[in-house]
């Protein structure tokens, strides 16, 4: 920097501040030693403090959402979720190699170790923190003259220290950092990376002639994205700092990055081949991507022509892509560990297929950025800003405005960092949320929050600035008394303690994401030991390293003492919810306290890249359906959509030859069929039992309550066994209460929203048998749980409904919407009460006009119309049957009724319909296609064929080319009978082709 520094202070600081800038400035020095004794002692300040902390507060074993499924991927070596966090993996496996002795309940507990990384990457990446805003705030402030004149080096020192200290602690102990260093996650790595990037950043700005620190950023930012891609969101920050720094570096990084972005267009281009007869809209995209493509191909030459000179910087370049690319090539890893079949092995990456499954991040939708023009963005980004405010309280957040008041004060190269660092604090928070687009509800916020731990750690060093820059100006005002030398300690103490006061203390923050602290949380152990071995299970765990007498008298207020039973031996485990297979693996793989236990993903037999790893593992012992049986089922679910007899539930598409589903109803309904193969295959040599996320309707008739999960039982029941449901009714009354009354599940907020899906679950469970009272008071048992559940409040509120209690139902959702304010469901489902109310309120009416003998037939209709909106299928199915028995009705009626029973989806009542109708007038041939087309969706191929015949008779050869086109009758039109009524149009060739002589 301009100023210069002397490295020995003054014997005082009024007195020295002249002949300490006199001297050579150690801060300005091209070459040596970069950090100052204070610059370190801030580091390992904050290191120390926060290591002690987050290993105090460190989860004792695996915890609940993606803790299961990561530590098994440390454990043997194998593939966590996508994009597969190699680096990540490599790093916590030497963890948990060195901590394997580590136990919990006597079991092996590796959870624990790969938490201790997350402790470790969490406490550096604060200290690098603190280093850095130590370092740059002492060359940032000795360009504001008046502040350099009146602080002399002493005082500028400890106020730089301590502003290091303050915002290493501030990002440490707020809520998102804190929470994802205590357990099993990759974010505090991330942190980690960026961290380490940025301090390397300011280094190489502060000596650009450096350019070892250059490669060593560049390799750290390819390797850091193989621990998570949202470090891309760092880009416009090191753009900015090329070019502050080094112009013709900066153009000759745009042409090699214009030029990866054309090669990878035209890639993706080349890959796009619509069919001939494809929608426009797909040559469209080709079209427009062969554009881009060339667009930036091209681009280079406008850099040209601005300063005539190109690529003079090429080796550099090359040097920098050759690095990134080498820390990429950690991917490498992914293909390796697959082969070894661990038993986290996502998206299969031993195959091409699979490895860009993994690395694009193929199982999750489609980024579509949010309208930046729209208010739903405005309202994201005050949502943003509220999640930041929340993140450090309000008025420590307002010191990060401090260094723009300040702004102009200070020399340009101080200048330029400052808009650097802002550069990369727009594009890891705004440009962030507007690729994220998220809703803003709680639970889609809450999920999101991690992914902005990027930008807390960015906010944190502009808080170190704004502290530095408060209590400069206040030592200006008083005239260089030193007090700041003082204050600044105090605020480094002081500032970072208001954070854990609120994490204690703050009731906004336990109501939305609970206490950060996971010291003594067991709740992910219980999940799944409970789980697994059922009553043994929790009396092992209750009698473990207790004296006999104390657990005697735990155990006597326990009311089960048979149930839940074990599972039994070899048992095939259904997980549905992160948690639910996450958990279990852990459990059966790591833990090994059930090795015996097959664990498969209900949510994931869809995707064949899943299906092979469960060939791998499984196929040898269990039935597994082969890559013709999932073939199968997707075609099944097809042509049931294409029949009608199920409602899509998913985007259904032909491209390119193949069919793809999109959309969670479809795929969880494939996966459905999948599962029944499973079941129905193997449930001759093997209990079944499921921990549900989507519901499965087949199940239900099999299932019945056991523990915190539900048995599917090898055939279905007429109804639930009394014994089983008084059972499930006195277990979670314990278990309710139990957990309620423990103050470390009150600050668990993942606990509590996982804990309450398990009840809720099994409530929907007695709500499919209209056990009433059982479903509203185990729903009310998931909304103590967790009172935000919106699945249970939109579930209660369902059966309320279904009791005609609506003033409670809307009380129920009236009270949700004042807790999540950014629900909009909430809203339409509070009128969905209100209709269906009035609907309700119509139909006692109509019934009471009926039973005086005064309706009339639209008044009949319109009661079936309310009796189908109503559910109540019993009313609905008696009433039009009667109508349809009715010979004096006129035939249209009969139509009328069809579009009920259609709109119904009773495909058997509307083929009766459709053949009243016929009966009473034979003449339209569209009701006989409909009717033969409903007809083979019942499985009735003759009577259909006959139909279509009598359509034909009725219409002729518009009727056939009608069939020709009509999906419906896909199913039979290789059927001989069908083909002599429909026969496939011949297209001849001409006696001689124009204009060739004949022979």
């Amino acid at each position: 920097m301009t100023a210069v520094i002397s490295n020995q202070p003054g014997t005082r600081d009024r007195a020295g501040a002249a002949s300490d800038q006199s001297r050579p400035d150690f801060l300005d020095q091209q070459q040596g030693r970069f950090f100052r004794r204070a610059d370190w002692s801030a580091f390992w300040t904050v290191l120390l403090i926060t290591l002690g902390v987050y290993v105090y507060t460190l989860a004792p074993t695996v915890t609940l959402e993606d803790s299961g499924e990561l530590a098994v991927a440390s454990d043997y070596l194998g593939v966590p979720h996508p994009p597969g966090y190699p680096i990540w993996a490599l790093l916590t496996w030497f963890f948990q190699w060195v901590f394997h002795f580590v136990k919990y309940y006597g079991y092996p507990n590796p959870a624990w170790s790969v938490g201790l990384f997350s402790a470790v990457a969490g406490a550096l990446a604060c200290a690098l923190v603190a280093m850095l805003v130590s370092r740059s705030g002492s060359d940032i402030i000795r360009t504001w003259r008046r502040a350099t004149e009146v602080l002399g080096y002493r005082t500028e020192t400890v106020l730089c220290w301590a502003a290091g200290v303050s915002s290493g602690l501030l990002l440490a102990f707020s809520p998102v950092m804190w929470s994802q260093s205590v357990i099993v996650e990759v974010y505090s790595l991330n942190a980690l990376f960026q961290t380490v990037i940025l301090l390397l950043m300011y280094r190489w700005m502060c000596r650009p002639k450096e350019d070892h620190t250059l490669y060593l950023t560049a390799f750290l930012f390819g390797l850091g994205l193989t621990n998570h891609q949202t470090l891309l969101f760092m880009m416009l920050g090191l753009m900015a700092a090329l070019w502050f720094r080094d112009r013709p570096l900066f153009r000759d990084c745009l042409v090699g990055l214009f030029l990866s972005i054309s090669v990878y267009l035209f890639v993706k281009a080349y890959g796009m081949n619509p069919e001939p007869n494809a929608p426009a809209e797909v040559l469209r995209d080709k079209h427009l991507t062969l554009t881009l493509a060339l667009l930036f191909l091209f681009a280079p030459l406008g850099l040209f022509f601005i300063q005539r000179q190109i690529m003079t910087e090429w080796k550099r370049v090359l040097f920098i892509v050759a690095l990134v690319g080498v820390g990429l090539s950690f991917y490498a890893y992914m293909p390796f560990a697959s082969e070894q079949n661990p038993p986290m092995n996502w998206g299969y990456p031993r195959t091409w297929e699979g490895f860009k499954h993994a690395l694009t991040r193929g199982q999750y939708e489609r980024i579509t950025p949010t309208d930046i023009f729209s208010t739903k963005f405005l309202e994201q980004i005050a949502s943003y800003i509220t999640d930041l405010r929340e993140q450090f309280s309000t008025p420590i957040s307002l010191l990060a405005l401090l260094p723009f008041v300040f702004f102009l004060k200070l020399d340009r190269r101080a200048r330029t960092w400052l808009v650097t660092a802002l550069v990369l604090f727009f594009s890891v928070s705004i440009v962030l949320v507007i690729f994220q687009n998220p809703a803003l509800d709680i639970q889609t916020l809450f999920i999101g929050r991690v992914q902005f731990i990027q930008s807390h750690a960015v906010y944190a060093i502009w808080l170190g600035y704004g502290l530095i820059f408060g209590l400069a100006w206040l030592e200006t005002v008083l005239g260089g008394l030193g007090v700041a030398r003082f204050l600044g300690p105090v605020f480094a103490v002081l500032l970072p303690l208001v954070l854990v006061y609120q994490n204690g203390y703050d009731d906004n923050q336990l109501l939305i994401l609970g206490g950060a602290e996971q010291h003594g949380h067991d709740f992910g152990w219980q999940f799944g030991h409970w789980q697994l071995r059922g009553v043994n299970g929790i009396r092992d765990d209750l009698a473990f390293k207790r004296p006999p007498e104390e657990f005697e008298r735990i155990w006597k207020d326990y009311p089960t003492p048979d149930y839940p039973p074990e599972m039994g031996t070899n048992a095939i485990f259904f997980g549905g919810t992160d948690p639910g297979r996450f958990v279990p693996t852990y459990m059966i793989y790591s833990a090994k306290c059930r090795s015996d236990v097959y664990l498969i993903t209900q949510n994931a037999l869809a995707d064949n890249t899943y299906m092979n790893v469960m060939r791998d593992l499984y196929g040898d012992t269990i039935w597994i359906p082969s890559q013709q049986d999932s073939n199968l089922a997707f075609q099944k679910y097809v042509e049931d959509v294409q029949a009608g007899r199920v409602p899509a539930g998913a985007d259904v598409k032909v491209e390119n030859g193949r069919v793809s589903v999109q959309g969670v109803g479809g795929v969880m309904m494939i996966n459905g069929i999948l599962a029944q193969m499973i079941f129905e295959e193997n449930k001759h040599r093997h209990e079944f039992y499921v921990e549900e996320s989507y519901v499965i309707p087949w199940m239900y008739p099999y299932l019945t309550p056991h523990g915190l999960i539900m048995k599917i039982n090898a055939e279905p029941l007429n109804a639930l066994p009394a014994d089983i449901v008084k059972n499930d009714h006195d277990f979670w009354g314990w278990y309710t209460a139990r957990l309620m009354g423990n103050p470390k599940f009150d600050r668990d907020i993942v606990a509590r929203k996982t804990f309450s899906k398990l009840r809720s679950a099994i409530a929907g469970l007695y709500a499919f048998r209209r056990q009433f009272d059982e479903a509203e008071y185990a729903f009310r048992q998931s909304i103590d749980l967790y009172d935000l559940s919106p699945e249970a409040n939109y579930r209660l509120a369902d059966i309320l409904m279904q009791q005609r209690r609506f003033s409670e139902a809307r009380e129920l959702i009236e009270k949700f919407l004042e807790k999540d304010k950014g629900n909009d469901r909430l809203r339409d489902f509070l009128k969905q009460i209100s209709e269906t109310d009035k609907a309700d309120t119509r139909r006692n009416e109509l019934e009471t006009v009926f039973s005086q003998g005064k309706g009339d037939l639209q008044a009949a209709l319109e009661l079936a119309q309310l009796y189908r909106r109503l559910n109540m299928e019993q009313q609905f199915a008696g009433l039009t049957m009667q109508l349809l028995n009715d010979s004096s009705l006129p035939p249209e009626f009969y139509l009328e009724i069809a579009k009920l029973y259609a709109e119904a989806r009773r495909a058997d009542l509307l083929a009766v319909a459709l053949q009243r109708y016929v009966s009473r007038d034979p003449s339209k041939p569209t009701v006989w296609m409909d009717l033969a087309a409903v007809q083979l969706a019942l499985q009735q191929t003759g009577p259909a064929l006959e139909s279509l015949r009598q359509a034909i008779a009725a219409g002729g050869e518009p009727v056939r080319d009608a069939v020709r086109k009509d999906r419906r009758f896909d199913s039979v039109r290789n059927n001989a009978e069908f083909r002599s009524l429909v026969p496939p149009v011949q297209y001849a060739l001409p006696a001689t082709l124009p204009n060739m002589p004949v022979f």
